[in-house]
């Protein structure tokens, strides 16, 4: 508590004069509504000190007043405890000559409980807010768990596939695969009563493959400080940011980064040069997934964590890079069979525009003209034109443009 504009309440002073020829000293006493102070005699293993000292003593502190005598002389003892491991941390001042010493001590205790009083009363009220606080807490958390169970349970059934990008408590951020084979990015946060689901449906899923690579370099590094500190940390992850972007348009950019966003510190300053090198691991891996996205209107790739790998290959195994890849050269070499057979082939059926469904339109010649190329090239492969072909073929259609 903050004295310094406090007023005392009584005030006492007096000389006392030691021994019949001794010499005088001041005692002095102010009572506080927080505390007393003055000057008295220390009194230790049944000896008064050689002179007064001055001391300040809050009053739940105080451990006994005591109205006694010390040679033939009325006095007023005050034991108090003392921050100190000396004297088992208890410490006793003397008022000697003190006039009216009973009244003096009336006057110490009256203020002392008073103060108590007050003191047990703000406790009790801190002790009220704290268990109001609790109890809004439990409230509060009883709610959360609540509203995430009832959606979690709404979304995901027993049998539901489901990968975890994100767990706390009440609150989660999961991936799922529901009846219709489609990928399902659903957000909960219990406390805040947002639930927010972002879906890739089964037929806009081209394929998924893993990418990426763990790589071991020497970093050789030196440091040297004298100015000022340092800001270290906030860091955000590239893979939350973009996959949280465009997997969750409603919910924004922000759902992926608050879930790996390391806060900033202030380093202190401090001067200091050092060299050193270490072996660092920088592993890149994740895997890719690549979608029709209609708001979009074209393919869009996203990163996702490389553990994911297993799950997808476990519930949607024909989605993998490498069986989509030979299914569609598989289609291409059919369809390009039958086209030579009617001598027609460079022409691109419309059934299979419709069935790729990427809304290209046959105005569009730069990218019928990438398609045809590639179909070339898949047919050269397949062995079913020569090279000479392939060449006159591929002269046709550059002179198309």
């Amino acid at each position: 508590m903050d004295r310094i504009y406090e007023k005392p309440i009584e005030v006492y002073y007096k000389k006392y004069k030691n021994g019949l020829f001794g010499k005088q000293y001041s005692i002095n006493l102010s009572v506080y509504s927080t505390h007393i102070e003055g000057d008295a005699f220390d009194f230790y293993d049944g000896q008064l000190s050689s002179d007064t000292d001055s001391f300040e003593i809050p009053y739940e502190a105080i451990k006994s007043i005591s109205v006694g005598e010390i040679k033939g002389e009325k006095n007023i003892a005050i034991e108090y405890k003392k921050n100190s491991v000396v004297q088992g941390g208890t410490a006793q001042i003397v008022l000697m000559g003190i006039d009216e010493p009973q009244k003096w001590m009336n006057i110490i205790e009256a203020e002392k409980e008073k103060y108590l009083d007050k003191l047990n009363q703000k406790k009790n009220l801190e002790m009220e807010a704290e268990e109001r606080k609790k109890q809004l807490e439990l409230q509060r958390e009883e709610s959360a768990a609540g509203f995430y169970q009832k959606c979690y349970a709404h979304h995901i059934k027993e049998a539901t596939p489901v990968y975890s990008l994100f767990a706390d408590k009440n609150k989660s951020v999961v991936l799922y695969i529901d009846e219709n084979k489609g990928l399902n990015f659903l957000k909960i946060d219990g406390y805040t009563g947002e639930e927010n689901r972002g879906v890739i449906n089964y037929n806009s899923i081209h394929y998924y493959d893993k990418a990426g690579n763990i790589h071991y370099a020497t970093d050789i590094h030196g440091s040297y400080s004298s100015f000022g500190g340092s800001m270290t940390g906030a860091n955000f992850s590239k893979l939350a940011s973009i996959g949280g972007g465009l997997l969750f348009g409603l919910m924004g950019m922000a759902v992926g980064t608050a879930l790996t966003y390391k806060p900033a510190e202030q380093k202190p300053s401090e001067t200091s040069f050092s060299i050193d090198s270490d072996i660092k691991t920088i592993d890149d891996r994740n895997v890719i997934l690549n979608f029709y996205s209609d708001s979009k209107g074209q393919y869009v790739d996203i990163e996702l964590p490389y553990d994911i790998y297993n799950f997808l290959s476990t519930y949607l195994p024909e989605k993998k890079y490498n069986i989509v890849d030979e299914l569609e050269k598989r289609t291409a070499v059919h369809q390009s069979s039958q086209i030579i057979e009617r001598g027609d082939l460079l022409n691109i059926p419309a059934a299979q525009e419709e069935q790729k469904g990427i809304g290209m339109q046959k105005e569009d010649s730069g990218a019928l003209f990438a398609q045809k190329i590639k179909k070339l090239k898949i047919m050269k492969d397949a062995g079913l034109l020569s090279d000479e072909e392939f060449d006159n073929k591929r002269k046709e259609l550059l002179d198309m443009i």
